[in-house]
């Protein structure tokens, strides 16, 4: 059967459930038209909610002066005060973040900028392994006999009641910057607060990165100080830290959205300069980014993950120090071990996810259990974060993964749409020490001894919520286009629309009925990634879908297929031409 785009709303693939939903474009289609934004590209702009001129101008040019004040966040008068006071007294500022790529740039960006304008600024990042996230007393009493008399906190410290308690009782005020959601209690002790998320507080956006909410304070406290006279010459340009911003900001994936969309974009652009702070620098050419256009992808899935790895594994240090020196010789070294802690994550990761693949076929729990729980006292803590996402990958199911530390079992969950992970854990919470998360993440300790319990009344929590359709991945289809549809003008309008992630996602298209051109293959490595020629009405497409070995069997014994793919532009220079990323395929002829 052929399907008509405008008949229906899901149909299946061998591996995913088409999501198409039709939107009612006829109302604006004169202002879309009017801004010139090509026919074919007309939902995409109505399904985003880009449906009046001033919108979408906003949108396309993502302009700095649409940011808001940071004074509107609450706290952030009492916090630039202080840190003025520190100012003229020479007080050590001690800036205090998580180990994570969103904490290690909130602490670059406070320390760079806190040092530029002529502070007495040091900083403390706790090791992942020995200390675990978050403020310590511990860490409280070496950063006291420092001699400091102000902690700023950024990405951490919003629940951090009894620590901060401390660090008030040590002779130190704490200033928090935080994103993530507070508590019923919170930290009384704090001089003040500034988390858009805390009670009372009216600021316009919500979604900041924790190295947002550590801009929006820079931002705060170079307006005061200019206002105050403090500068001799011009007020420092603070536009020089969006490239830090946009390291936290995407690798945190917070929706790329209203302010850190803004952010983002024009950080993106300072990361595709050949002159960048040194360490972007040496990072990019390990990265065999020097000289390319740096986007989202490249950000996530090449610098990011490197500024992680010694995170991951124990200390932040280097990953901090790459960001912050100015010597090229140290950046050039230590992007070189940064690149090497990564290839070792990636060596104990690739391990772990062979290990929980064999183990869910060899026990059949894939077939067992509706909600997935592993464990192996051998897997390294730093890594289970991202060994449960692969397995939600496979098996789009939801998945805690848990190994031992200190006697008691960590865990990491993830999950998939259809299960609030946070809500599915309070259900078996008589079963933890202690949890915490949101509807896609979560962290947890148990006893040893109810893991295996565990494991039965985490799989009838998800089964309780969930229908048999839940475990079927979906896939959003944004329009449908034909072979005209696919030009270079296209292309452009996608890359304004840029720059895409979270909230604002990579618009998604269907084109069906195409033919085989030619045989197809499999390239990359180890053979895994599809190569295929396409033809519609004479037009032949280059597409290529990664990891799509499991297609072979449907392409042999099928002749014309359905796509679900993006349009890039491919190739070098002048012989760059349009190729198409499948998401998916299925034959063409296939029922509904």
């Amino acid at each position: 059967m052929l399907l008509k785009p405008d008949s229906f709303e899901t149909y299946m693939s061998s591996k995913f459930k088409w999501i198409y939903k039709k939107a009612d474009i006829a109302a604006y289609t004169e202002v879309l038209h009017k801004l010139g934004i090509p026919f074919c590209l007309s939902e995409v702009f109505v399904k985003k909610q880009l449906i009046d001129e001033q919108t979408i101008e906003c949108f396309l040019e993502t302009p700095l002066r649409e940011l808001n004040s940071p004074f509107n966040l609450k706290g952030m008068k009492i916090a630039v005060e202080r840190i003025r006071l520190a100012l003229k007294r020479g007080e050590r500022i001690c800036i205090y973040g998580d180990y994570d790529v969103d904490g290690v740039t909130s602490v670059s960006l406070m320390y760079l900028f806190l040092t530029e304008i002529g502070a007495n600024a040091d900083y403390y990042i706790p090791n992942r392994l020995e200390e675990g996230y978050g403020l310590n007393r511990e860490a409280m009493d070496e950063i006291a006999s420092r001699g400091t008399k102000l902690i700023i906190t950024v990405d951490c410290g919003i629940n951090a009641v009894n620590e901060v308690a401390y660090a008030s009782s040590l002779g130190m005020d704490v200033i928090i910057t935080d994103h993530h959601q507070p508590a019923e209690i919170m930290p009384e002790a704090a001089l003040c607060i500034i988390n858009p998320l805390q009670p009372g507080d009216e600021y316009e956006f919500k979604e900041l990165a924790g190295v947002g909410v550590a801009f929006k304070l820079v931002m705060g406290l170079r307006y005061y100080l200019r206002e105050q006279g403090c500068f001799d010459k011009a007020a420092p340009n603070i536009k020089k830290y969006l490239d830090l911003v946009t390291l936290g900001t995407v690798a945190d994936v917070v929706p790329i959205v209203g302010e850190n969309r803004i952010f983002v974009r024009h950080g993106l652009e300072l990361l595709s300069q050949k002159s960048t702070r040194p360490g972007v620098s040496e990072l990019k050419k390990i990265t065999g980014l020097d000289g390319s256009r740096v986007g989202t992808s490249q950000v996530g899935f090449a610098l990011a993950p490197r500024i992680n790895a010694v995170g991951r594994m124990g200390s932040s240090d280097k990953g901090l120090r790459l960001l912050i020196t100015d010597n090229r010789d140290e950046a050039r070294y230590l992007a070189r071990e940064l690149d090497q802690e990564n290839k070792y994550r990636q060596s104990i990761e690739k391990e772990i996810i062979s290990e929980s693949y064999q183990m869910i076929e060899d026990e059949g729990l894939n077939e067992k259990y509706k909600g997935l729980v592993l464990y192996s006292e051998s897997w390294h803590q730093g890594v289970i974060g991202i060994v449960a996402s692969r397995v939600v990958e496979k098996f789009h199911k939801p998945t805690i993964i848990i190994t031992a530390e200190n006697g008691v079992g960590k865990g990491s969950a993830r999950s998939i749409p259809a299960f609030h992970l946070y809500e599915g854990l309070k259900k078996v919470e008589s079963l933890l020490i202690t949890f915490g998360g949101h509807k896609y993440a979560a962290g947890l300790k148990v006893q040893m001894n109810n893991i295996s319990e565990l494991r039965e009344k985490f799989n009838e929590a998800v089964d309780t919520l969930l229908s048999e359709n839940d475990y079927i991945p979906e896939l959003v289809i944004d329009a449908f286009l034909e072979p005209d549809n696919v030009s270079k003008e296209l292309l452009d309008w996608l890359d304004r629309m840029q720059p895409f992630g979270a909230g604002n996602r990579e618009p998604v298209f269907c084109m069906r009925n195409l033919r085989k051109a030619q045989p197809f293959s499999y390239v990359g490595k180890e053979k895994t990634h599809l190569k295929i020629y396409l033809e519609k009405n004479g037009r032949v497409f280059d597409c290529i879908g990664y990891n799509m070995k499991d297609f072979e069997g449907m392409l042999l014994f099928s002749d014309s297929f359905d796509i679900v793919f993006t349009p890039v532009l491919n190739g070098w220079y002048g012989g760059k031409y349009i190729q198409l990323n499948l998401k998916d395929i299925r034959p063409a002829d296939e029922d509904i």
